[in-house]
């Protein structure tokens, strides 16, 4: 009984930990959540009505969860045929929309293509790396694929016969430095022209480079077809496009009598107001060295307009110009001497007028004591400054001060003697120090009999030679 007893226990015990056993569940991945209806990817295609060479095609791939993304989306090209695609040309939008009354976050990679040849394309599968934080399972990630999409690239009429065109709702073109046909140039003359192209909605990328590419008139191994051909930029682009990465002036080519120059083109885009545009710089230096007539063709710019779906033309005009066998180089060397010395002449003046300018600096620095005891003395300083000291202590009632400020005033003008026999001297100094007996007492001075003392000091004609020892801001001892 003790054994089944037993046995029973066991029994009960193993199927206690079986009941109560955790149940491992597998991590989910990206596709259980996708079969969850808890993830989704699409794919779809951009384009207008038209869809022609050259012109944009959007891949929009959207991504989305009823969750939220831990890293973000990231999308894996694949290599196209016959497409154009700008570098970092893939653009992510956030965001969020409402599935069965749920907020879902969404991302959004817009990929811009630019398809260069007509017919239809297939774009195989994109991956996608994706990363969702789940609500129960931490961080899910792994990569799905989209679905492959097709789209078709027409080529209008009137473009087959033309090889490079814009694809742009505008397009403009600008033309710095002309030829003066009417001009007989020298030999040595140069003609910088710069052409500036801008394209709407487009890559500068996609603008075709130049080639003004000019021949002497009346040169046999140019054949007559190439004379009023207007399209010469579409036979040399490959050439153009090997060297358009050059940093630095190069010279491009060289035809009988002229030397060709073509800069680095700049190629550049910008955002105006959401909108691109692009743009391409081509600058070409011509440098005369023969005698001779000579010529650059007219160029055709063409592009489609893509709001009127008509072909816009714009042209670069054909430029004709003589060169003679003028003696420009002696010209030039001559009008260089005089540059020369009229540049010499005029560093040669400023230089003068430096140095002395800094000897007239040093001059006043080294006898300054000298120069301000000339000033002084021309313009009677310190005899000014005795008579003014004098009059502000009259005028504020300061006799003391005073009676010393006015015989300072009087030994530096020699006219002591004459102050001594004055009255206001003794009214002076009765008010200072009380000295006088009389029976009328003086209370005041006025301020005008002051100054007409100074004057009449000054006018007497007495005059006593004596040195002074004593400056102006010297106070007197009067008991000595």
């Amino acid at each position: 009984m003790s054994n089944n007893m037993t046995t029973l226990l066991v029994f009960m015990a193993i199927i206690g930990q079986l009941l109560f056993m955790p149940i491992v569940i597998a991590a989910p991945s990206i596709e259980d959540l996708v079969n969850q209806d808890k993830l989704t990817i699409s794919v779809k295609v951009n384009q207008n009505e038209q869809q022609i060479v050259g012109q944009a095609v959007v891949l929009s791939i959207e991504v989305a969860t009823d969750r939220w993304f831990a890293t973000g989306s990231q999308v894996q090209l694949p290599k196209l045929t016959d497409v154009v695609m700008q570098a970092n040309n893939i653009t992510t939008i956030n965001g969020n929309k409402k599935i069965k009354g749920l907020t879902w976050a969404t991302q959004v990679h817009e990929v811009v293509l630019y398809p260069t040849s007509d017919g239809d394309y297939q774009i195989p599968p994109i991956d996608i790396d994706i990363s969702i934080k789940t609500e129960s399972d931490g961080i899910v990630s792994g990569v799905l694929s989209t679905q492959e999409v097709s789209f078709n690239i027409q080529l209008p009429e009137e473009l087959k016969d033309i090889e490079n065109f814009i694809v742009s709702s505008e397009v403009t073109l600008s033309i710095d430095g002309q030829f003066n046909e009417e001009k007989d140039y020298a030999i040595g003359e140069a003609i910088t022209q710069t052409i500036t192209i801008t394209a709407v909605d487009v890559p500068a990328m996609m603008i075709t480079p130049l080639n003004l590419t000019p021949f002497k008139l009346g040169q046999d191994e140019l054949g007559q077809d190439e004379l009023g051909q207007s399209n010469v930029r579409n036979r040399d682009s490959k050439t153009k496009d090997s060297n358009k990465n050059k940093k630095d002036l190069k010279a491009k080519s060289t035809v009988d009598g002229v030397s060709i120059y073509h800069k680095p083109a700049h190629v550049f885009d910008k955002s105006n107001r959401g909108t691109l545009l692009g743009t391409r710089v081509e600058s070409f230096t011509y440098i005369f060295e023969k005698p001779g007539s000579y010529t650059i063709n007219e160029e055709v710019v063409y592009w489609w307009n893509s709001e009127s779906s008509t072909l816009e033309r714009l042209l670069i005009p054909s430029s004709t110009w003589t060169v003679s066998g003028g003696e420009l180089i002696s010209n030039v060397q001559a009008s260089s001497i005089f540059t020369k010395l009229a540049l010499n002449a005029k560093t040669l003046l400023g230089l003068v007028i430096f140095i002395l300018l800094v000897c007239f600096a040093y001059l006043l620095f080294v006898k300054r004591q000298i120069i301000s005891f000339v000033y002084k003395k021309i313009t009677h300083y310190e005899k000014r400054q005795l008579r003014n000291q004098f009059l502000n202590h009259i005028a504020k009632k300061e006799y003391i001060k005073a009676e010393q400020s006015l015989f300072q005033y009087a030994v530096f003008i020699n006219k002591n003697s004459v102050l001594q026999q004055s009255a206001f001297s003794r009214k002076l100094n009765q008010l200072a120090f009380g000295t006088d007996t009389h029976q009328n007492v003086v209370t005041d001075i006025p301020f005008s009999e002051a100054k007409r003392l100074t004057k009449q000091l000054e006018t007497t004609s007495y005059n006593i030679n004596k040195n002074v020892n004593f400056s102006a801001d010297e106070s007197i001892k009067l008991n000595n």
